[in-house]
């Protein structure tokens, strides 16, 4: 199967976890709980788990989105794919370690790991996941803007990646965390969704 296919298949894989994550793993974890407890629960463990599948299938699928439309992005489609790839392989290394790390941590060292989240201002693991979050989601935002200048991705595939973007705070801000979660991934899991698609049905319309 051409690579393209592949990497469409990955891309629209992402997109369908990240509403499975959201929609359902997410509104299992009880908030209510002390922090430790929620990070050693099965459901939260699950979700952590799907959340690093779904940025490795982002991460491995996105070269051929880059180069899908290489020869119409120019150096902003460059510099916007890099930042994007960086921000998938940044947060892959911060869900993989929750997943090794965090969650055996708060099973077998909890109060250990509520120490740390008890310190007084941000500290470094708050940094860092700020930091990844931040890299993400702007690289996949100029990412997506570089292929609507290309124009080579039907225009609604990327405005939806956009949209779901800004969609999940505002939707939280409005909702709650839960719901605004799971409405807001659903916007941007259908971008990546349509994304793949069309990387799947026309893998020889390359730029």
């Amino acid at each position: 199967m051409n690579s393209f296919k592949w990497s469409g298949i990955a891309i629209a894989a992402a997109g369908v976890l990240l509403i499975i994550v959201n929609s359902v793993f997410a509104p299992m974890l009880d908030f209510n709980v002390p922090f430790t407890e929620m990070m050693a629960s099965k459901a939260f463990l699950w979700r952590l788990s799907l959340a690093a599948l779904t940025v490795f299938l982002l991460m491995i699928g996105s070269p051929a989105l880059y180069a899908y439309q290489t020869g119409r992005s120019g150096l902003f489609g460059k510099f916007a794919f890099g930042l994007a790839f960086l921000g998938c392989t940044l947060l892959f290394a911060h869900e993989w370690a929750q997943v090794f790390f965090m969650h055996s941590m708060a099973v077998v060292a909890p109060d250990a790991l509520q120490a740390m989240e008890d310190t007084k201002g941000p500290n470094l693991f708050d940094l860092e996941a700020l930091i990844v979050i931040t890299l993400f989601t702007l690289g996949w935002i100029a990412f997506a803007v570089s292929m609507l200048i290309a124009n080579v991705f039907s225009r609604l595939s990327p405005i939806l990646v956009i949209a779901g973007f800004f969609a999940i705070p505002l939707l939280t801000a409005a909702t709650s965390p839960k719901l605004g979660g799971a409405l807001g991934s659903a916007v941007l899991g259908a971008g990546f969704i349509l994304l793949g698609r069309e990387l799947f049905k026309n893998p020889a319309e390359v730029c």
